[in-house]
């Protein structure tokens, strides 16, 4: 899970900075927070920091994160070592954490967003253990070809019980076994696969299903992922395919309005 902190640099209020895991036979009780162990840090200046700026719950070496008492170095600090420039990552943003499996965590960075455009600008989908240790990016994006940053398509999920990782931007989607190795790409500029670019990434589910949110016709789509990632193609080009059916026989059932759905029935329907 994600944590905030204050006093980080110069920005004001809290800023999502610290992944941590509860321990294990933890629980929440009235009153109490569940005490986490920090693994990562995204940024390290803490110059502005008090003990005042401390959660007592998130720990590292047995007392609270805060100032010098944190995961080193940050991901900022690793990624700007294999970066063109010290300056790449410098206020970048941390995205939300997946799990890749009971041991492997993958987290995406972003670089810093301008006003101008972002496309080009540097990523990386970082993927460490439960000691924090880095163990490698989700390799085979190009930094302009595969940009999230066209739509803000930030999100990453992954399937820890058969260990791997999804993400879908505007220019494909991808997938990739836990040792970073790409599996899988569909291109948005090939025909049966232009569709995606109007769907959203939201969840892996537990019985291995990507669900995708439609942005504008306010419809979920299931996409079955099979054991061997090399028959992804085929099962999100049937997918695709599904979906249109459905939805023309789910407009003649409910007439939605503006893409809204109203149904009397109150059954739920599998697109």
């Amino acid at each position: 899970m994600q944590t905030s902190e204050y006093g980080l640099s110069n920005w004001a209020g809290a800023h999502l900075n610290v992944i941590a895991l509860s321990e294990p036979g933890s629980s929440l009780t009235p009153g109490s927070k569940t005490p986490l162990r920090a693994l990562a840090t995204h940024d390290s200046r803490t110059a502005r920091q008090t003990d005042a700026d401390q959660y007592p719950h998130v720990r590292f070496r047995n007392a609270p994160v805060g100032r010098g008492n944190r995961p080193s170095p940050s991901l900022t600090e690793v990624l700007s070592k294999d970066s063109h420039s010290p300056y790449d990552y410098l206020d970048s943003t941390m995205g939300r954490p997946a799990l890749l499996g009971d041991d492997l965590l993958v987290v995406p960075v972003f670089g810093k967003i301008y006003r101008s455009g972002n496309r080009g600008q540097v990523f990386s989908l970082v993927r460490f253990d439960d000691q924090g240790a880095v163990r490698g990016p989700l390799e085979g994006l190009d930094l302009y070809k595969d940009s999230p940053f066209t739509g803000f398509c930030f999100t990453v999920v992954a399937d820890p019980h058969r260990a791997r990782a999804f993400h879908l931007n505007r220019y494909g989607l991808y997938a990739w076994s836990a040792d970073g190795r790409l599996r899988s790409r569909m291109s948005t500029e090939d025909k049966p696969f232009k569709a995606l670019t109007h769907f959203a990434l939201l969840q892996c589910t537990p019985a291995g299903e990507l669900l995708l949110a439609h942005r504008k016709q306010n419809l979920l789509l299931r996409v079955p992922v099979p054991e061997n990632l090399d028959g992804l193609t085929a099962a999100v080009e049937a997918a695709l395919k599904g979906y249109g059916t459905g939805r023309t026989a789910l407009k003649k059932q409910c007439n939605p309005v503006n893409w809204h759905w109203v149904d009397n029935s109150a059954q739920v329907h599998h697109l």
